[in-house]
């Protein structure tokens, strides 16, 4: 090993982007699986729950949805937006801030988006809520007894986060499954970057970063990551994840190794 940063390499291309990789960190939502399907689903039943305890009209029901960067109409996750972007805590206190806004008190308002997102969870099936990115199995497949450190990094719950990759039968592929309620400070900070360094013998010049977000760009920059790539079809256009990422590429199919064709 070199000082703190395994020896081994995997020559792969991103695009037509060649690097020599001792990791490959991936975000998990918008990256691995299907965002717009997921949080949309997820997202309508939380106002279902909510709506229940404190009855509104539609209007109400669309300036809530925008509030968390939700188009309720077309199903749609806004680039940029808390859905795409925050924490399960950061988007609980957005909509709490919403109801109290509107004239609940605060702490019924917490209580209540804390009960809905709760029963939200309970009555979804991962089935109705998960479907992978295209070029997923394809590439965890190719990247098998490869010499290649694997983690997620993702800003969702661990629990959670180990849950969904297990139901796609894909956790065995990866070394490291880092949520964002184990470090301090989620993304775009660079800790879960430096975090997942730390615990898999790597320098973050050594590793690519794959994500959706502008926000998981920022956070390849700040912690000095070897190379970040864009990917599209989650929460950011392309013109949005061009303004940061070394490399964007249509879908996980653009990855491969030169040689495993």
């Amino acid at each position: 090993m070199t000082e703190f940063g395994k020896d081994h390499r995997l020559r792969i291309y991103f695009g037509t982007r060649l690097f020599e990789a001792q990791g490959l960190f991936f975000d998990k939502d918008g990256t691995l699986v299907d965002l717009h399907h997921q949080y949309s689903t997820l997202m309508d039943k939380r106002l279902e729950k909510i709506l229940a305890h404190h009855p509104q009209d539609d209007r109400f029901r669309r300036a809530l949805s925008r509030a968390v960067g939700y188009d309720v109409d077309y199903r749609t996750i806004a680039p940029g937006g808390p859905l795409a972007v925050a924490t399960r805590e950061q988007t609980l206190k957005i909509v709490a801030d919403f109801l109290s806004q509107q004239g609940l008190p605060l702490e019924r308002a917490e209580n209540i988006v804390r009960e809905s997102f709760h029963l939200a969870d309970l009555e979804l099936r991962l089935e109705e809520l998960i479907r992978p990115m295209i070029g997923l199995y394809s590439l965890l497949q190719a990247l098998k007894g490869e010499n290649v450190s694997i983690a997620c990094l993702t800003n969702d719950e661990h629990r959670r986060a180990r849950a969904i990759l297990e139901y796609l039968k894909i956790a065995e592929f990866f070394q490291l499954i880092l949520g964002g309620n184990e470090v301090e400070r989620p993304k775009p900070d660079p800790e879960m970057i430096e975090v997942a360094c730390r615990r898999l013998e790597l320098l973050p010049h050594q590793i690519v970063y794959i994500g959706d977000t502008v926000t998981d760009m920022i956070m390849a920059k700040k912690a000095g990551a070897g190379l970040a790539v864009g990917v599209l079809g989650g929460a950011a256009n392309e013109s949005l994840l061009a303004a940061e990422a070394d490399v964007v590429i249509p879908d996980l199919e653009a990855i491969s190794i030169p040689g495993n064709n």
